[in-house]
């Protein structure tokens, strides 16, 4: 059964293409809607922002952070039992090598082909997560909690 969930939460990071990040600074909350794209083994997220964006400011002061990827668009609005939401427990981790930006920007850009020329702006940073665990929520009730080491 562990192996099964596991396997969710990869399918589930994979399958999705927008999340949520929640930072926080000086004790005050903040969430942003976000295009995101992760690596083969699912440890890692990278998302793209202005280094001008309170989310950045955030994670350079504090670099704890949640992200939310979930499936209820996939589902029927009445179909609560079926939604899996996945709370993503990370720390954000400042990029200074150029080659690893421009690895994570083309990542972006296949999984977003929409959103190309919008990661090209020179004003965007490149933002990798690294992944310490994972929440899994199957329906109002069955929880699943996985380390980063587990899965």
């Amino acid at each position: 059964m562990d192996e099964n969930i596991g396997q969710k939460i990869r399918a589930l990071v994979r399958e999705q293409f927008t999340c949520v990040l929640a930072t926080a600074s000086e004790n005050r909350p903040h969430c942003s809607l976000m295009a995101y794209a992760t690596n083969s083994s699912c440890d890692e997220i990278y998302l793209m922002t202005l280094t001008e964006s309170r989310k950045y400011k955030n994670m350079c002061e504090n670099p704890a952070v949640s992200l939310l990827i979930d499936t209820r668009r996939d589902r029927l609005k009445s179909d609560y039992a079926g939604t899996m939401a996945l709370t993503v427990s990370g720390r954000f981790d400042k990029i200074i090598d150029n080659a690893e930006k421009e690895r994570i920007r083309k990542e972006l850009s296949r999984k977003h082909p929409g959103l190309k020329d919008f990661f090209l702006n020179p004003k965007l940073e490149p933002v990798k997560i690294i992944i310490e665990s994972y929440l899994l929520l199957e329906g109002p009730v069955r929880a699943h909690y996985k380390t980063i080491s587990e899965l």
